[in-house]
């Protein structure tokens, strides 16, 4: 079962896995559409889609803050 994720309100999209491995190396899309990579293993990519998870969300955070 989906669920609404932090500033969804309307209808859930489909989500599929955001990770891929093409001739062994590994990338990761973003919500944008853009690809980062190439990582030299999925442990690798994992660790930078989590460090681009939290730079995303802390660029958010500081956009939403009063001047």
């Amino acid at each position: 079962m989906q669920h609404h994720r932090e500033g969804e309100d309307q209808s859930i999209p489909l989500r599929n896995e955001r990770y891929v491995c093409v001739n062994g190396v590994w990338f990761f899309a973003t919500r944008g559409g853009k690809q980062k990579g190439p990582f030299i293993n999925k442990q690798e990519m994992e660790a930078e889609l989590l460090f681009y998870i939290r730079e995303q969300k802390m660029l958010g955070q500081s956009a939403q803050q009063p001047a």
